[in-house]
């Protein structure tokens, strides 16, 4: 079972190095998880079944998720972003917000959802420290859709360091 715990691992693996440098970067870790960062922002994509995830984040114990590879007919799937690295204005504050999109497999769109809110305040300043993004889409494939490999797509932009990152996943729904 792959788990949150591995993921920010290998989040804090990617960090440590794509962040260093200012080159952009695309990576898939395992097929579950999308990884993007440049000039020193960085951006973790999953889906996932499990959404307690956004009322556990500020708990004391790590959160712990499956990522989602192939979706099932009738169970909520949801967009998970995480990020690090988001730019601060003078007083502290950051602004990361970021846009979702959902395509069936000709290409059609599924469900968008636009300007949702990574975050809007003060935050953990260190350039590694993860931010899951408060808000999420969340969708659930129902027995008249069709069978294929859907596409889910963020696009998320720090607006403070006018970077925009896109993120993409694929997703499989079995007849």
């Amino acid at each position: 079972m792959r788990t949150f715990i591995i993921l920010a691992f290998v989040w804090g693996a990617l960090c440590a190095t794509e962040i260093a440098s200012a080159a952009s970067t695309v990576s898939t870790n395992d097929d579950s998880v999308t990884l993007v960062a440049t000039n020193g922002f960085g951006v973790q994509f999953a889906l996932t079944e499990e959404e307690k995830i956004f009322a556990d984040w500020d708990k004391p114990v790590a959160p712990h998720y499956t990522p989602v590879t192939i979706a099932r007919r009738g169970v909520p799937i949801f967009t998970v972003v995480v990020f690090a690295g988001a730019g601060l204005r003078s007083d502290g504050t950051a602004d990361v917000t970021f846009d979702a999109v959902i395509r069936k497999p000709d290409g059609s769109v599924y469900g968008r959802d636009k300007d949702m809110v990574g975050v809007q305040g003060r935050i953990d300043p260190s350039p590694k420290a993860l931010q899951l993004a408060r808000d999420y889409m969340g969708i659930r494939i129902e027995s008249k859709d069709p069978a294929g490999t859907y596409t889910a797509e963020v696009v998320v932009r720090d607006n403070v360091k006018k970077l925009e990152l896109h993120a993409k996943r694929t997703f499989t729904v079995e007849k």
